[in-house]
């Protein structure tokens, strides 16, 4: 009976220990541009949205956990890439039931096209998340976003701290 409960109990942990699956998927919004577009190239579908120097982006969609237990989505991790013209800064903290969906909403800063040539653009694709299982697993899960979200550094006319020097050339 002890040997029993004892690999009950190992196969508990084998559940908990694995990385929890999560997707996500639209529908999808966005907040804080004037323009945006969707279109595909090949099999990527590529959210173009308009640069605004110092503002906010915010992007919707739905966060889906593919497991059969419930997940509780802390923010982001401190580990994330580094798109040039992107800080990801918040992502909506959730509790998502197991085989559910919850909608969340990504925070992104839009800065620094004083220091990238006109013109020139930047992608985001995936985000890492800090999730927490049974009140105490955590984990950092890389989640592909439903699509590529890209804005291209404007003219100097539109990056108002931009000098003379501070855009390479291109």
């Amino acid at each position: 009976m002890a040997t029993a409960a004892l690999v009950a109990a190992g196969a508990g942990v084998a559940v908990a220990s694995g990385s929890p699956p999560l997707t996500a998927t639209g529908p999808t919004a966005v907040d804080g541009t004037d323009g945006t577009g969707v279109f595909r190239i090949g099999d990527r579908t590529v959210r173009q949205v308009r640069y605004d120097d110092r503002g906010t982006l915010r992007y919707t969609f739905e966060l889906h956990n593919d497991g059969r237990l419930p997940l509780q989505v802390v923010g982001l991790a401190s580990d994330q890439a580094d798109p040039r013209l992107f800080d990801l800064t918040a992502l909506t903290p959730v509790t998502v039931a197991g085989g559910e969906a919850e909608v969340v909403t990504l925070s992104l800063a839009m800065n620094g096209c004083e220091a990238l040539s006109s013109r020139s653009g930047s992608f985001v694709g995936e985000v890492v998340v800090t999730t927490r299982r049974a009140g105490m697993i955590e984990d950092d899960v890389v989640v592909a976003l439903p699509e590529e979200i890209h804005t291209g550094s404007p003219r100097e006319a539109f990056c108002p701290r931009s000098t003379a020097t501070s855009r390479p050339q291109g």
